[in-house]
């Protein structure tokens, strides 16, 4: 006795220790995936030549991206070097900086004498579908320069940094290439790239597969109890039914999904919910013709 219960005992810390191992196992890969992640969905680059001694710097940090409105969220931050900044970093003269922003700050003054503040507004995605999640990507054309009103002429060096960090998304930036336009020291013109982070995409796919194991599991359920002379209970009916109003919500903790009838909705929720929709009918008349009057 004592030789055997020694033995189930052992196996038991066997056991214990392997799915601890598995654990420690899952959790760091997890921890890892989102490290690999979270340095894939940043961009911080510089573009232009920063050895110039007069020039203007300007950061353009990614706050937001909206892929259903279509949308980069970005801020300006101006910053002039050399002749162009005083001891104090105030603009020596007067300048014009342009940034393509849509929200009625496209062109903005910048004042001499004055510390210049940054702007913010929003740029329009002009390649992309939306509908394609979560395997959609998307790009924006970014062109930024400045100008002085009192002389057209004068060429004025600027250097970008840009920065992006946007949790779901991977983003990166470069040079617009040189057949569509050509970068100068004195104009920008950059293209941003967006698409969705590998967390995001993983978590999706996640989803799609538990919607389709749901519908598969009610559906069979269904189809067994149709095929074989089992009893029929109450709690079938309320399954059904009540997976009927869950699948959705299921579909909408999917990160940044779009309204309905995007590419994951057709590979998965539109049949999930199909066989869970059929489930219930067929339930209902199966319950119907077994139906024996009590003797």
């Amino acid at each position: 006795m004592e030789g055997t219960a020694r033995k189930l005992l052992g196996k038991r810390i066997i056991l214990i220790l392997l799915f601890l191992a598995l654990f420690i196992g899952a959790f760091s890969s997890a921890l890892y995936f989102y490290q690999n992640d979270r340095t894939q969905r940043s961009a911080d680059l510089v573009f232009g030549d920063d050895k110039i001694p007069n020039r203007l710097d300007i950061e353009v940090n990614l706050l937001a991206i909206d892929p259903i409105k279509g949308e980069l969220t970005l801020r300006f931050a101006p910053k002039p070097e050399g002749t162009y900044s005083t001891k104090e970093f105030y603009l020596t003269k007067d300048l014009k900086l342009f940034t393509g922003i849509e929200s009625g700050k496209s062109e903005v003054t910048l004042e001499k004498n004055h510390i210049l503040d940054s702007v913010t507004g929003t740029i329009s995605i002009v390649k992309g579908r939306v509908s394609d999640y979560p395997f959609d990507s998307h790009v924006s054309d970014l062109y930024v320069f400045f100008t002085n009103p009192k002389d057209d002429k004068e060429e004025i060096p600027i250097v970008v940094n840009f920065y992006g960090a946007v949790s779901g998304y991977n983003v990166d930036a470069d040079y617009i290439p040189k057949n569509e336009f050509e970068s100068t020291d004195e104009v920008k013109g950059l293209r941003i790239k967006v698409s969705r982070s590998i967390i995001t995409k993983s978590f999706s796919i996640f989803l799609m597969l538990a919607m389709w194991l749901i519908g598969l599991v009610i559906f069979t359920m269904s189809i067994v109890v149709l095929w074989q002379p089992r009893p029929i209970e109450f709690g079938m009916f309320t399954l059904i039914a009540g997976m009927l109003f869950a699948l959705p919500a299921v579909r909408n903790l999917q990160p940044g999904v779009p309204p309905l009838g995007g590419l994951s909705d057709f590979l998965s929720f539109f049949w999930a919910e199909s066989l869970v929709a059929l489930s219930l009918p067929i339930l209902f008349f199966t319950w119907l013709v077994r139906y024996k009057r009590p003797s």
